[in-house]
């Protein structure tokens, strides 16, 4: 859950508000068991940044890092997030 919460901050705040982000999808391994509290680190790059502000519609491989208490990695963790301007999927509401 907290993979995807920061993965989908990331993508939602850089999502321009004519759109509309949507997880497409994950894949999460897990590794090792957790040593106390985790701590989530995602972001985008700088041509993932571009595609999502001039592109109408696409998707984005965001990388996410959790780390525990030890400092270790015990989950490896992708989530791809889609974009689609809400004007779009209004229309496909409608019909």
């Amino acid at each position: 859950l907290a993979a995807e919460s920061a993965t989908g901050i990331v993508v939602g705040m850089n999502v321009p508000d004519t759109h509309i982000p949507l997880i497409k999808s994950m894949n999460v391994d897990f590794v090792k068991r957790c040593q106390g509290d985790i701590r989530v680190k995602a972001s985008l790059s700088d041509e993932d940044f571009v595609r999502i502000h001039e592109e109408d519609r696409g998707d984005v491989t965001v990388q996410v890092h959790v780390e525990d208490e030890s400092g270790n990695e015990p989950i490896k963790a992708e989530m791809i997030w889609a974009w689609v301007n809400k004007n779009r999927a209004r229309q496909k509401k409608d019909n």
